[in-house]
């Protein structure tokens, strides 16, 4: 029983179908939550690009700064108007400035800013945002063993930096908690704007089992940290098993592959590929959807490991909201159907 809810919430936690008609409601962006998603899609509009924040110093000038930042000196016009700075050219002490667009090479020394200089990306998002609370039943052969549920709970301050708050839970049904009962709690602080993992928790509580486990993510140094001061080496902007189904919702435009870094709950990091399989139009407790079903393979052996199958059903639309996972497992499969929603309208 205990593999069992394993799968299903490594199940919920990674699932993805055009209008939904019954049992789903659509909210409205938050109004700080939007500015930060209108930004983020100006900054990609003409694709993804990462930039170094450049503190101006006294003396300072765009050629210098273009010679300092990217080895050469006409890299001072690309920095003039990624900043819309026009003539004359003045820069003001203390004025921030984006260095990108293909400006490469080593960070100026004379970058003077209260934390080491971070490497940003930046990641449009249309797929989810706070409000939305997805409710899913676990059924096997049938019958309802237990409720997950996934909520954007709120935004929350972290280095910083504005991050979501994301938090999957775990129960069974009230009528086996006296067999075996399952309360889990996973969170995820995800950042806004570049949508990779600052931390991660989990209290799982499984029958007899307990797991406290918390993980917090050093991105701009390049490491993670557990809680039993275990650190691993992670790559640059490395999701955990819980924000990578969001990431994940976030960039997927319908391609064959898309893999995805992840930091495992044992402080290793492993990938994740998610194939597309086909498209197809489902019925299930909570309305009729047309779907993309995508199946994710992953390389990595804990809560995660996969013996058998999955298969996952998202809308067909911006949202990729998850409508029914189905994980194969010794005898028969698990599946997670969508119950009930509450989804960002995408914007």
């Amino acid at each position: 029983m205990k593999k069992r809810a394993l799968l299903a919430l490594a199940a919920v936690i990674f699932t993805s179908c055009t209008p939904m008609v019954r049992k789903v409601s659509i909210v409205d962006v938050e109004n700080d939550e939007a500015k930060m998603r209108k930004e983020a899609q100006v900054e990609t509009s003409a694709g993804p690009e990462e930039f170094t924040v450049y503190v101006v110093k006294a003396g300072d000038t765009l050629s210098s700064i273009a010679v300092g930042a990217c080895k050469k000196y006409s890299a001072w016009k690309k920095i003039a108007e990624k900043n819309g700075i026009k003539e004359p050219y003045i820069l003001r002490t203390g004025e921030k400035l984006k260095i990108g667009g293909g400006c490469a090479g080593a960070v100026p020394s004379s970058v003077q800013d209260a934390k080491k200089p971070f490497v940003c990306r930046i990641v449009a998002n249309k797929a989810f945002g706070v409000g939305e609370k997805l409710v899913f039943s676990v059924k096997y052969f049938g019958v309802t063993a237990g409720i997950a549920t996934l909520e954007v709970k709120d935004l929350a301050d972290f280095n910083g930096r504005k991050a979501y708050h994301i938090e999957a839970t775990a129960r069974t049904a009230p009528f086996f908690e006296t067999f075996y009962r399952v309360k889990d709690v996973i969170s995820s602080y995800m950042d806004v704007l570049g949508l990779f993992s600052w931390k991660y928790s989990k209290h799982l509580e499984e029958g007899g089992y307990r797991n406290d486990t918390t993980i917090i993510f050093d991105q701009e140094k390049g490491f993670a940290e557990k809680n039993n001061d275990q650190k691993c080496d992670i790559p640059a902007f490395v999701q955990d098993v819980l924000s990578e189904f969001y990431y994940f919702r976030s960039v997927f435009r319908g391609e064959n592959e898309t893999k995805i870094d992840v930091a495992s709950d044992e402080c290793k990091t492993y990938q994740i590929v998610v194939k597309k399989i086909r498209e197809e139009k489902i019925t299930t407790d909570a309305g009729e959807f047309n779907c993309v079903v995508v199946q994710p393979f992953l390389k990595y052996e804990g809560i995660f490991r996969q013996k058998g199958n999955v298969w996952i059903w998202l809308t067909n639309d911006a949202n990729l909201t998850p409508v029914l996972i189905k994980s194969e497992i010794a005898i028969g499969t698990i599946d997670v159907v969508l119950q009930e929603a509450t989804v960002v309208k995408a914007e």
